[in-house]
């Protein structure tokens, strides 16, 4: 095949590209946080708008540099992970034995103080559900707040899971909507202190009335006070899973 041919055939896929797939690829593109020359191109391709061929240089170099973000979110191989590591549950038994297993209450936290680094051993009860509906009104606040390019990225950071990037950059946006519920720093620190004496202990204490547990955890420092709160968070899943559908069609 000729340089001709090779040159023909790669404008007629270009074409095809710019008319199909590239509209729908510049969709899912983090729209609000390319820079604004990629921004209106993307644009542009969404409203299939004519594109010079310099336009279409520069959008599929733009789009070839977003192809892995686009895969980490594939839903057909969410979907093929999820499948992977279900776990089928088909009796009551099966679920206490899970929802009884006391290390799945259980947590390890190093704390450093006056130089000594000690190992805490902590034991977790349940949270009372109150406090679990009050948490999860401020986390369905800040879930309404967010599109979807910065849902995905939330839950990345809850999880704790490396950012690329790309998703590096929401990070600064996410956090200011975040501030916009939760700034009141007072309120929040007294919420979830007030929980860590409801719901934590330590392995070899005795049963203490909550106000001593709570004199207790008010003298820890505060910012050993969120770690340790956003481990119990996550222990006792306080929170909305944003990527999984949790519902999946009936086996």
């Amino acid at each position: 095949m000729n340089e001709n041919n090779l040159t023909e055939d790669t404008k007629l896929l270009d074409a095809h590209n710019i008319k199909v797939r590239f509209p729908e690829e510049c969709k899912r593109l983090p729209l609000d946080y390319l820079r604004p020359s990629d921004r209106e191109l993307a644009e542009k391709c969404i409203n299939k708008e004519e594109l010079t061929e310099e336009e279409v240089s520069d959008l599929k170099k733009l789009l070839a540099d977003y192809r892995g973000f686009f895969k980490e979110y594939d839903i057909i191989k969410v979907e093929e992970n999820l499948e992977d590591n279900l776990k089928i549950i088909k009796t009551s038994n099966e679920l206490l034995r899970l929802l009884n297993d006391p290390n799945r209450y259980r947590i390890d936290m190093i704390y450093n103080i006056a130089g000594e680094r000690c190992l805490l051993q902590l034991k977790l009860k349940q949270i009372p559900d109150s406090d679990y509906i009050s948490l999860l009104d401020a986390q369905t606040r800040i879930f309404k707040k967010l599109n979807n390019s910065e849902k995905k990225v939330y839950g990345k950071l809850s999880r704790g899971e490396v950012l690329s990037e790309e998703e590096a950059n929401m990070q600064k946006q996410i956090q200011d909507k975040i501030d916009e519920i939760t700034f009141n720093y007072e309120d929040n620190a007294k919420q979830f202190t007030e929980i860590l004496a409801k719901v934590v202990d330590f392995v070899d204490d005795p049963e203490k009335p909550y106000p001593e547990k709570l004199a207790f955890w008010k003298s820890m420092d505060l910012g050993a006070r969120i770690l340790l709160f956003t481990k119990v968070k996550e222990k006792l899943n306080i929170g909305m899973d944003i990527e999984e559908d949790l519902f999946p069609p009936v086996r």
